[in-house]
């Protein structure tokens, strides 16, 4: 995930950094993968607050991440690359050959359009899921005993 820095024109300036949102490819989430996060603003069940200093902020919706994988031996193409309030890293949007969406967490290099799979039989690329004991171990020649 790219990082943007500002020039230091002031000195409030110098040190910032914020991420870069070259990469998001859809504005708006999927829609029935989400969920409104409720806040309490720091009221307990009687509406006292408890804790000081928690409201205000943007109202989240909450992306369903699949973090199973469990549709093994189904081919699955990015369709695009979406913002996740609460997290940094970017979240893909995954469609199955049968029609299902899902979210997963993007690793760096996977782009819109690849082919993603899950499950033994997967290849050890970027955005597939497969286990441990599945992926082959490559060294180098040039290693000497």
């Amino acid at each position: 995930m790219p990082v943007r820095h500002y020039r230091p024109l002031t000195p409030s300036t110098r040190y910032i950094t914020v991420a870069s949102y070259d990469e998001i490819t859809k504005r708006k989430p999927e829609k029935n993968l989400v969920f409104t996060r409720k806040k309490t603003g720091g009221r307990n069940c009687y509406g006292r607050i408890t804790s000081r200093g928690i409201g205000r902020g943007n109202k989240q919706k909450i992306r369903n991440v699949d973090f199973k994988r469990n549709r093994h031996g189904i081919e699955a193409s990015v369709i695009a690359i979406e913002y996740d309030p609460r997290r940094t890293a970017r979240l893909a949007l995954l469609e199955y050959k049968d029609g299902v969406r899902t979210y997963i967490i993007a690793p760096n290099g996977l782009q819109v359009g690849a082919k993603v799979m899950s499950g033994p039989d997967a290849a050890p690329d970027v955005g597939n899921s497969l286990r441990l004991k599945n992926v082959r171990l490559e060294f180098p020649s040039t290693i000497s005993s």
